[in-house]
């Protein structure tokens, strides 16, 4: 039986770029090398796309980008294609047809649907969320509406744009009308903690909307809640998905301007078994009200009153010694045989 070719992308021009190169060379060295054939394409931060036909150590450190080897590629958006064409120095080309395509990209150029949307014009199987819930996931605003929809409760939160920036008294004052401090601030389009903080009086929220505003033209602030931040592992096969445990983050605040960073992640979570169990209720019910596919974390935090989804991520990392593999690791199997799952799924799916 022929081994299926797999495009693993990685790199991207954002500023999770290392975390891309980290979790590209644990997939690569994870693949079952009997049965899939890996077509490592690497993207520069400049956004040139370079297939990339060396060691796989040499990716995390970025090495990878001065391999003499390596070539101008591109995805063609010709689905007669279905493959990757290779521009050679000289000009030649060629084309190799792949089975599916590996996001393995953070951020708005990897997370945002632009990717995914590329795929399906190519007529290529991609591996994970397509385009529309790829960006629904990625905009915390249309997440919060479309969950609020579903009937899944959110963060209290205002939405504003970047010409609020010359109305800042006015802003500040509905914010403080709606919300109560702490509040959490943050481009409403971000993967990460990029341009977040966490504000706890008027002077650092004033501070906190200009920061996360030079990142994006909208962004949201939402009520900071206090209680056991938790993470849940969704697939799509529901078995698994509810065979994997409820993950906790234990946090750590880093000073005042920023928000908590979680140095230690807890498996199981410490909750007792009716909120573990609602939390994935809820975090199943989160994955399809946003038409996630395959794979998603949904981030939630138990408060005293009620379960808050407060991200959902349909490109999670997929790093060996991420949150989303060590949670499925702890429901049963190895990291090679989740990436083999994630595989298989989105190349049988019809």
């Amino acid at each position: 039986m022929a081994k299926k070719r797999i495009a693993v992308l990685f790199g991207g021009a954002s500023a999770d770029h290392k975390a891309s190169l980290r979790t590209a060379y644990n997939v690569l060295c994870a693949m079952p090398k009997d049965e899939y054939d890996p077509l490592p394409i690497g993207i520069t931060r400049a956004g040139r796309w370079l297939f990339y036909p060396g060691s796989f150590e040499n990716i995390p450190n970025g090495v990878w980008e001065t391999d003499t080897d390596a070539c101008q590629c591109v995805l063609s958006p010709d689905a007669m294609h279905k493959g990757v064409i290779k521009i050679m120095q000289d000009g030649q080309t060629s084309i190799h047809r792949i089975d599916a395509v590996f996001p393995l990209l953070h951020g708005k150029y990897g997370e945002d649907g632009r990717i995914q949307g590329l795929c399906k014009l190519s007529g290529v199987p991609v591996i994970g969320s397509d385009l529309a819930a790829s960006n629904l996931c990625l905009d915390r605003k249309l997440t919060n509406l479309l969950l609020s929809d579903a009937g899944i409760d959110v963060a209290s939160y205002l939405t504003f744009n970047r010409g609020w920036l010359d109305h800042m008294d006015r802003m500040v004052e509905m914010i403080k009308e709606k919300l109560t401090f702490p509040l959490y601030v943050a481009p409403t389009n971000c993967s990460s903690a990029i341009g977040a903080y966490r504000a706890e009086n008027d002077d650092e929220l004033d501070e906190a909307i200009k920061s996360a505003f030079s990142h994006h033209p909208t962004i949201i602030v939402e009520e900071d809640l206090e209680g056991i931040a938790i993470e849940c592992a969704v697939l799509s096969d529901s078995f698994v998905s509810d065979r994997f445990p409820v993950a906790q983050l234990k946090a750590t605040d880093v000073n005042g301007k920023n928000v908590a960073r979680y140095s230690e992640l807890i498996i199981p979570a410490e909750i007792d078994e009716n909120t573990a169990k609602k939390a994935k209720e809820i975090s199943v019910g989160a994955f399809r009200a946003l038409g996630c596919k395959f794979f998603a974390r949904v981030d939630l935090m138990v408060t005293n009153k009620k379960i808050v989804v407060r991200r959902v991520r349909a490109v999670p990392g997929l790093a060996e010694n991420s949150a989303f593999s060590k949670i499925a690791k702890a429901g049963g199997g190895s990291y090679g045989e989740l990436i083999d799952r994630l595989i298989c799924a989105a190349i049988d799916y019809r």
